[in-house]
Parts: C-alpha cells; sequence; structure tokens
C-alpha cells in the first residue's frame, strides 16, 4: 500500500528538495503586521534584513483543519500518512496533528495514519525526512518507516549558534534566565537539541570563528560513521560562514547541504544563526 510522508515547514526544505524526496508540505506561518506568509511567499535574505531593521515578526502552528486538508486528498486517493513532525518542545503543531489524526482515523478507519514527534527541528527535521524517504525508495512499508523513524529521530543531532539569544525567548523557545545568561556582547552561545525536543545551552565562545569551531567539534566528538553521512548546515543570511563550515566538512563526510533557515524557524533565532545536522550518538536526555 502506498503512503506519503509529510513535513512541516519547519525542516526548511526547498520546493526542489522536497519533490526530489517525494515529500509533502504543511505549511507553517509567519506572521507581519496584518498579513501571513509561508517560507514560499517572503525571500529569506529580505527577512533578515528585515530583522536587522527592528521589524518583530511572530509564527503560528499548522491548525487541526489545515493538517486534516493537507491529509484528507491522499486518504480519499488510498493513501496512508506518515508525518515527521516539528518537536512539540517547541511548536504545538504536532498536537494539532494528531488532533487532525483522530478525527481522520474515525472517518477513514481503513488507512494508516502516523504522527511522528519527532523532537527534531530546522534540517534536522529536515534530515530524518531524508533518511526515512531513502527507506521508502527501498521498499520499505509505512509500518517499517516508522519504526525506523523512532529509532533514528535521537540519533540527529542539532548543533547550532547565534548571536543573540533574544529572539528564542521572545518567541518562548528558551527561558529568560537562559537568554540572559547567554547574551553577552562578543559572547556566542553553543547551543543543541536534547531528547525532550528543546534547546538547551552546551558552552559559549568568544568570536565567529570560535563559534564555527565548536560546531564543527561537536561533530568531531558526536558523528557515527561520518564517511557514509549527508550533512546539512542551514544559516541565517549568514552564507560566508556556512560555506567555510562546510569547507572543514567536505572529505569527511558522503555529503553537505548547505542552505537557508527560512523565516518561519528564522523567526526564533534571528540573523546570523547557524546550525549543522549530523548522525550522532544518543544526545544526552
Amino acid at each position: 500500500m502506498s503512503y506519503r510522508i509529510f513535513v512541516e515547514s519547519s525542516a526548511d526544505f526547498t520546493p526542489k528538495m522536497l519533490e526530489a524526496f517525494g515529500l509533502d508540505l504543511v505549511p507553517l506561518k509567519l506572521v507581519r503586521g496584518e498579513k501571513t506568509y509561508t517560507n514560499e511567499e517572503m525571500d529569506p535574505k529580505q527577512f533578515y534584513d528585515l530583522e536587522r531593521s527592528g521589524e518583530m515578526m511572530t509564527t503560528c502552528a499548522a491548525n487541526v483543519s489545515e493538517y486534516i486538508e493537507a491529509f484528507e486528498p491522499h486518504l480519499k486517493n488510498g493513501e496512508d500518512i506518515l508525518l515527521l513532525g516539528f518537536s512539540s518542545g517547541l511548536s504545538s503543531s504536532v498536537n494539532n496533528a494528531e488532533a487532525a489524526a483522530v478525527e481522520l482515523r474515525e472517518k477513514y478507519p481503513e488507512r494508516k495514519i502516523y504522527i511522528i514527534d519527532t523532537k527534531c527541528a530546522n534540517n534536522g527535521q529536515g534530515l530524518l525526512a531524508d533518511l526515512v524517504s531513502r527507506k521508502r525508495a527501498e521498499g520499505a512499508s509505512i509500518d517499517s518507516a516508522k519504526e525506523y523513524a523512532e529509532k533514528m529521530m535521537l540519533r540527529i543531532y542539532h548543533s547550532f549558534t547565534m548571536p543573540s539569544l533574544m529572539y528564542l525567548k521572545k518567541g518562548g523557545r528558551i527561558s529568560a534566565a537562559a537568554a540572559v545568561a547567554g547574551t553577552v556582547l562578543g559572547i556566542r552561545p553553543i547551543l543543541y537539541v536534547r531528547d525532550d525536543g528543546k534547546i538547551y545551552i552546551s558552552g559559549k565562545v568568544r568570536g565567529r570563528r570560535a563559534a564555527i569551531n565548536a560546531l564543527y567539534d561537536a561533530f568531531e566528538r558526536h558523528a557515527v560513521s561520518p564517511k557514509t553521512q549527508n550533512v546539512y548546515i542551514a544559516h541565517a543570511d549568514c552564507p560566508d560562514d556556512a560555506e567555510e563550515l562546510a569547507k572543514m566538512l567536505k572529505g569527511k563526510v558522503k555529503s553537505v547541504t548547505v542552505g537557508y533557515i527560512g523565516p518561519v524557524f528564522g523567526c526564533h533565532c534571528g540573523p546570523e544563526a547557524l546550525s549543522l545536522y549530523f548522525i550522532g550518538d544518543e544526545r544526552e536526555a
């Protein structure tokens, strides 16, 4: 039986990447004044320029009806659904997806609808989708794909840095005390995601160069079988930093994909954030 694999905008896969991996998208929204935008409706460079100018924007989760609207045409077509959802530690979206699934299971009892709270974000969520879509291409059933996703999701290591934690504080993604502790002039916090899907500070370094080195050092310490890996780097309008990190990784991994952190996720990290995602040893609980 065929099935669809869904992610949300938080995975920050471009339309071309979604098509290449055969993934479907549930859009999350950026709110600017009276208007809402999807990632595709606002140029990321323009978005970060707006943030640099002091403009503050917010986001909104996909609601229950939006998940139903995304899933139902495929259920009607006889296809099952597997959502690799944005971490519940950072968004209510996956809870809304499960509520939609409860309703749809009653309407389509013969269909399988699996909602996975991946505890992943940004290209970490995307990397998991990459891995699971490859399993599907190899012939994995939806049950096997679900089991594989649940096995791998807590091995997707998230390592990232940003000049300030105030955007994370504003969006409620980190505590006020942590934001103050991690925001000192010239000091860059190094962050990671634990098993609960929330963001924590793992250390602090002074300056951009040291921050890039810290992300690479996390890869050196935690990556498993690096030569076999397709790793992801995402940046908030700091392409030179992203390319510098990519050069450090090339030759040590199978491939490196570099892209923008889109506006929806970028609303909570601010300009100049840099992130690295790879398969690692188990995260700290």
